[in-house]
């Protein structure tokens, strides 16, 4: 168990609005509320067992699963090995965990912990503010970006937004991700939030802070390693959204830890 500061925000006055960070050295949000850091207790997923709850659609009530899953990629920034090799093996995946008989991934995002491997590969830093990707709106409106002329049908059954997320480097020792059990969030604890990028606006969930809330991570995560987590769900309309999450510096990590670096991959699951 760890013991960590976790980032969330204190409710403001005006409409919040979050500035997506760019990539390079200097990579950081900025956000027109106050943030607050609380001290919480972090568990290793590794050692809770089958506490995890019932399943539906290969994912678990706590709102995320670890697989086991070694990739042919050899180059996470080669664009042709990442949209042939690696959204092949990410669809069979999705297909094989939740049974959805369609998969489209639409987003694939690299962050490092260290500045000058950000500035040398040109990637962002890991996200450290509580929050979910996709609000019950943007949910739809995500799908509408994506999908196009198939997108009024497919918002007719049910679908999903899917985050898988791998290390690339062996162990993550400093900022894990961290992932708060979806059992213990109340809707009253999330804020819809517009999220503004030099290219896009959108809008996000932010979190304020709940003693409810239990948070846990895998420790020692390899890159053959990916952890899975819902960051939307068309039912109950979007309103249940899966396992807010964010990383933590680990205070007492190995002064020669190797800095993080990851890949996210965003996609729609469909469903009969």
């Amino acid at each position: 168990m760890l013991t960590a500061d976790v980032q969330y925000i204190v409710e403001g006055e005006q409409p919040p609005i979050y500035y997506a960070s760019s990539a390079g050295r200097n990579a950081s949000f900025t956000l027109n509320w106050d943030l607050q850091n609380h001290d919480v207790e972090i568990r290793d997923a590794r050692d809770i067992g089958t506490d995890y709850g019932g399943e539906e659609n290969g994912l678990p009530d706590i709102g995320f699963k670890l697989i086991q899953h070694r990739s042919a990629v050899n180059n996470f920034l080669d664009g042709d090995e990442i949209s042939g090799t690696y959204e092949d093996e990410i669809e069979a995946i999705l297909k094989s965990l939740t049974g959805a008989r369609r998969v489209h991934i639409f987003d694939h995002t690299v962050r490092a912990s260290d500045p000058e491997v950000r500035e040398q590969k040109q990637i962002r830093e890991p996200a450290t503010l509580v929050h979910n990707d996709y609000t019950p709106k943007s949910g739809y409106v995500c799908l509408d970006e994506n999908l196009g002329d198939d997108a009024e049908d497919l918002a007719q059954g049910r679908f999903q937004i899917i985050n898988l997320w791998r290390p690339l480097v062996n162990p993550v020792l400093n900022f894990p991700l961290v992932l708060c059990d979806a059992r213990t969030v109340g809707r009253a604890d999330l804020v819809a939030t517009e999220r503004r990028s030099p290219t896009h606006v959108g809008e996000i969930l932010l979190a304020t802070f709940s003693l409810q809330h239990r948070w846990y991570y895998f420790s020692n995560m390899t890159s053959d390693e990916i952890l899975v987590f819902k960051t939307f769900d068309s039912a109950d309309a979007g309103r249940t959204p899966g396992s807010i999450h964010t990383s933590i510096d680990i205070a007492d990590a190995p002064s020669d830890a190797p800095p993080r670096e990851s890949i996210e991959t965003r996609a729609f699951v469909f469903y009969d």
